[in-house]
C-alpha cells in the first residue's frame, strides 16, 4: 500500500518510542568482575534478582573473574551499550586499580563505561582466625611488631580497597605483614578458618554470617564510628585516630548506554532500595544504600580518582615491598 504524502508527514510527526519503553527485549547480562561468593557478587544477586521481578525479564549474573577484576570489566567494556550488558563494579576497580595496577588497564575507567546507580556503601573490619593471640589492636600490633613479616594476610585482590585499607593500617601502626594473594574471597576464609592464615581485611557484609558463627573473630572495623551490627567491636580509630576507609558496589554498562535506559535503571533501584528486602539485607550485612543520580555516581568516581591518586602512588612501592 502506497502512503500518501499526508500519512508521511503524519508518521514523522509522532512521539519517537522511547528505548527505556522496549527494554530490556531480552534477558540482561550483569556481569561480576569476580569469583561467586564475595560481598560483590553478593550484592549483584540480590539487585539483579529484585530487578528481574521490577522488569519482568530475567537479569543473570555471571561471573567473569580474573585478571584483578579486570577481564570482567574489559568484557563489559566492549559489549553492545543495549543496556543488555551490565557489570557491578566497587570503588576499588574503578578508582585504585588506575595507579595500582601492575599492568595497563586495557580500558579507561571513566570513558569505556557509563554509571549508572550507586547500589551498597560498605565497611572493612579486620578478621583473623580464632586462635590468633590479638583480640585487639593493640595486641594485634604487638605480635606483629615482635615477629616483622611473621603474620600471614590474605587478599582477594593487590589491587582491591581492603588490600589497600590494609596497606594503609600497615603504615599507621609501623608493622608489616606477609601478604598471601587468592583468585578469589572463598579462597581465603577456607584458609582462614582452617588456621592457615592469619589476618583479612574485608567488608563486613561478607563476613558478619562467619562472625556469627564462629568461624573467624573481628578485631576492629575501619570506620571512624562502630558500627550498629558490631557494637562490641572497636574501630581501628580508637587506637589510631582518623583512621577510616571504606568502599561502595555501583552498577555500570558500556560506554554510551542510552540515556532513557540509565535513567530507568536508577530509578529502579532506587525503589529497590527503599523496599523491605534491602532494608533486611542492610541488616543482615551492614550495608547502607548508595543513592543519588547516574550524574552524581560519576562525579563520585571523580573525586575518589584525585583523592586516591598521589596517595595510591606513595603506597605503591611499599605495596611492591610488602
Amino acid at each position: 500500500m502506497k502512503l500518501t504524502r499526508r500519512a508521511v508527514l503524519a508518521l514523522t510527526l509522532l512521539p519517537p518510542v522511547s528505548l527505556a519503553q522496549t527494554w530490556p527485549a531480552k534477558p540482561v547480562r550483569v556481569i561480576v568482575p569476580l569469583l561467586p561468593g564475595g560481598s560483590v557478587d553478593q550484592s549483584a544477586r540480590f539487585f539483579a534478582v529484585e530487578l528481574s521481578k521490577a522488569l519482568g525479564e530475567q537479569f543473570v549474573v555471571e561471573n567473569v573473574p580474573g585478571g584483578d577484576g579486570t577481564i570482567g570489566l574489559a568484557r563489559a567494556a566492549r559489549a553492545v551499550p543495549d543496556g543488555h550488558t551490565l557489570v557491578v563494579s566497587a570503588n576499588s576497580f574503578q578508582t585504585i586499580s588506575p595507579f595500582l595496577s601492575e599492568i595497563p588497564l586495557p580500558y579507561d575507567t571513566v570513558k569505556d563505561f557509563s554509571p549508572i546507580a550507586g547500589l551498597v556503601s560498605v565497611s572493612h573490619v579486620i578478621l583473623a582466625r580464632p586462635d590468633l593471640p590479638a583480640n585487639t589492636i593493640p595486641e594485634l600490633v604487638a605480635l606483629a611488631k615482635a615477629s616483622p613479616q611473621h603474620l600471614n594476610h590474605g587478599s582477594a585482590s593487590s589491587t582491591g580497597a581492603s588490600y589497600l585499607a590494609s596497606i594503609l593500617f600497615s603504615r599507621r601502626a609501623g608493622v608489616q605483614f606477609t601478604d598471601v594473594f587468592y583468585k578469589g574471597a572463598a579462597g581465603v576464609y577456607t584458609d582462614l578458618m582452617g588456621g592457615r592464615l592469619d589476618i583479612f581485611f574485608d567488608s563486613l557484609g561478607a563476613a558478619m554470617p562467619l562472625i556469627k558463627a564462629g568461624k573467624v573473630k573481628a578485631i576492629a572495623t575501619t570506620q571512624t564510628r562502630r558500627h550498629p551490627l558490631t557494637p562490641n567491636v572497636p574501630t581501628v580509630a580508637e587506637t589510631y585516630p582518623g583512621f577510616d576507609t571504606s568502599g561502595w558496589y555501583a552498577l555500570y554498562g558500556p560506554a554510551r548506554m542510552p540515556p532513557d535506559i540509565v535513567n530507568r535503571l536508577n530509578a529502579e533501584i532506587a525503589k529497590i532500595q527503599k523496599s523491605v528486602e534491602f532494608q533486611h539485607l542492610a541488616a543482615t550485612y551492614g550495608y547502607e544504600a548508595m543513592t543519588g543520580t547516574a550524574a552524581q555516581l560519576g562525579a563520585t568516581q571523580a573525586a575518589e580518582l584525585a583523592q586516591w591518586g598521589e596517595l595510591a602512588k606513595t603506597l605503591k612501592p611499599a605495596a611492591a615491598a610488602r
